[in-house]
């Protein structure tokens, strides 16, 4: 049901009515209104917190059974640096790939990678979701366990990349620059060579649940492409910019996530009543895609082997996703700030570098150092 303020004083009044088919509130409270998978997954995820130090140190943070739906033999995928503009095939095990990513310190002072381990399991998870949403022929069989797989899969993934540790670094950057006493730069030292990856995590983690049950809201969309055109990227789930600004993820139009040439989801903010959507993929949907694609990404894009000549190669990708900061003067409540006195509202812009402008009163500092990670 979707409502809107009535002018006439009287609150909020319905505008829709769909159908709930889920038969139950479509939400997991945080994480702690699970299904009995949910649960099963949350123990293996906590299991893995206490279990033998993992050896490998190279971390993938795109999960490479992902990555293997768009290549032809399972080991290479056709791949665009947007920074070199080299167009080629690459091996799977050497992509979307940083030592020590999840390498962190435990409350003991020691290193481990049983943050990996974490990360195995959520893998599986995303491998299940992804062979169940690209075989998926009648939405009905869905079970609200297979929504919640979805939400919580889609909302780990956005969070765990790359592009995210570069636009928390800028933020970092802000924060560190208006109050050095309160706030510490989370790069990594000498001294402290994996704070990045430990502030990162517990981020992630903390906030996975809440963010699952954003995503848990919308209508699950199929956009079914028999030519298998959609491309995908090092930061797949994707908020398309809207004139060049990323809209929270609340009230976004979509969530996209190519899973598969032939297939994107795409959570809606227009519910249907339905569990699942499947829908014909027009050009405007894979053009929405290979745009959100191309915008969205750090710095590495992905396509098929029937359809890699249609990487943008000639594109200049000049700018890609960085932090915007706006002065307001209300809080995220809608509360009135008396002057002097402002808040200061962060988003995403589509740009080449930090879009920062905020008020002259004297109440913020310069922070150039977030432009060392543009």
């Amino acid at each position: 049901m979707g409502s809107e303020a009535d002018p006439g004083g009287g609150g909020w009044r319905p505008v829709k009515h769909v159908r709930n088919p889920w038969g139950q509130v479509p939400t997991t409270s945080g994480g702690k209104a699970l299904p009995a998978s949910a649960r099963a997954y949350m123990t293996r995820l906590e299991a893995r917190q206490v279990a033998k130090d993992a050896a490998g140190r190279r971390h993938h943070y795109v999960p490479q059974t992902y990555l293997r739906q768009w290549s032809v033999d399972g080991k290479r995928i056709w791949s665009l640096d947007t920074v070199t503009g080299a167009a080629r095939q690459l091996g799977i095990a050497d992509v979307c790939v940083r030592e020590n990513f999840h390498r962190v310190v435990g409350p003991d002072g020691a290193a481990h990678n049983r943050v990996e381990l974490m990360f195995q399991t959520v893998d599986s998870e995303i491998r299940r979701v992804q062979a169940l949403y690209n075989g998926l022929e009648d939405p009905e069989a869905l079970q609200f366990a297979d929504l919640v797989g979805l939400c919580v899969s889609m909302a780990v993934q956005r969070m765990r990349t790359a592009q995210q540790r570069r636009l928390r670094r800028q933020h970092n950057a802000w924060l560190v620059a208006q109050d050095p006493n309160a706030f510490q730069p989370i790069e990594d030292d000498p001294d402290h060579p994996h704070r990045e990856a430990g502030f990162h995590t517990r981020l992630l983690f903390e906030a996975m649940w809440d963010a699952a049950d954003v995503l848990s809201t919308r209508q699950i969309e199929v956009w079914d492409d028999p030519h298998g055109r959609f491309m995908t990227c090092d930061a797949p789930v994707l908020v398309p910019f809207v004139r060049n600004r990323r809209p929270s993820l609340a009230v976004a139009p979509y969530v996209l996530w190519p899973i598969s040439p032939r297939r994107t989801l795409a959570l809606s903010n227009d519910p249907r009543g339905a569990k699942a959507v499947i829908r014909s993929a027009s050009g405007k949907h894979v053009g929405m895609v290979r745009e959100s694609v191309a915008q969205g990404r750090k710095r590495m894009i992905f396509a098929s082997e029937e359809h890699h000549r249609k990487l943008p190669v000639n594109n200049l990708f000049r700018r890609r996703a960085q932090m915007r900061l706006r002065c307001a003067g209300r809080t995220p409540n809608g509360e009135v700030i008396p002057p002097p006195g402002c808040c200061v509202q962060f988003s995403e812009v589509f740009a080449a570098g930090p879009d920062v402008a905020l008020c002259a009163q004297g109440l913020h500092r310069p922070a150039p150092d977030m432009a060392r990670f543009s």
